[in-house]
């Protein structure tokens, strides 16, 4: 009986060092973080539009003549470009469908505008929570360490 008694007071023994060893072990965590940055979106600026006036002339066979003496008399050097009916046709459609490319051009920037600004929203929102973290843990290394006894009766 007494060997058994001895080693209840000798395992007690190791087990109240173990715990008083391990309490003794830094309680200090570390922890490292560092902000993301964000992405710069760098767009050059587009150049304005300035377009010029252009001034059509209809000629037909009842004024060939009289759009023939106005030129001649204006002394510019005589030069027609004409376009058929068909080709006039044309002419519009382009300019509808230059149109409607340029407003698909518009809703991409805009959708990439909008990723920006959602992307830098999310890089505040995750700094944040970093921070946060970072704060929390220093807050709990900052409470006092409890003796053993405190441990224990707790």
């Amino acid at each position: 009986m007494a060997n058994r008694s001895t080693v209840n007071v000798l395992g007690c023994l190791i087990v109240i060092s173990l715990i008083s060893a391990c309490s003794s072990m830094p309680q200090k965590i570390e922890v490292s973080a560092t902000a993301v940055e964000k992405p710069k979106l760098v767009l050059p600026q587009a150049d304005e539009l300035n377009l010029r006036d252009v001034k059509w002339m209809i000629i037909t066979e009842d004024n060939y003549d009289k759009q023939m003496e106005k030129l001649k008399a204006s002394g510019r050097s005589v030069a027609f470009f004409a376009v058929t009916d068909e080709g006039y046709t044309n002419l519009g459609l382009n300019i509808s469908d230059l149109r409607a490319y340029l407003q698909q051009q518009q809703a991409i920037i805009g959708a990439y505008e909008g990723y920006y600004q959602d992307a830098e929203t999310a890089l505040d929102d995750a700094n944040k929570e970093i921070n946060d973290a970072k704060t929390s843990v220093e807050d709990q290394q900052n409470v006092p360490e409890k003796s053993l006894w405190e441990k224990i009766t707790n």
